[in-house]
């Protein structure tokens, strides 16, 4: 994981990103943000949302994220 602070910065950050996420992006955030809660922290709810659309994650619909 080689990226500039301002992108570690970037990725900390709770709000929704300006731009889409890429794949790669999406499994960072839902490392760095594995606390959060997906109805709490936007950037983890993008994330989710577009490892699900990627075919990346199946979710338990008896668990909540």
């Amino acid at each position: 994981m080689d990226n500039t602070v301002l992108e570690l910065l970037e990725l900390a950050d709770h709000a929704t990103p300006a731009a889409s996420l890429t794949i790669d992006q999406a499994h960072q955030s839902m490392r760095v943000h594995r606390a959060c809660a997906t109805d709490h922290c936007r950037r983890k709810a993008l994330a989710f949302n577009t490892l699900i659309a990627a075919g990346r994650i199946v979710p338990d619909s008896s668990r909540r994220h």
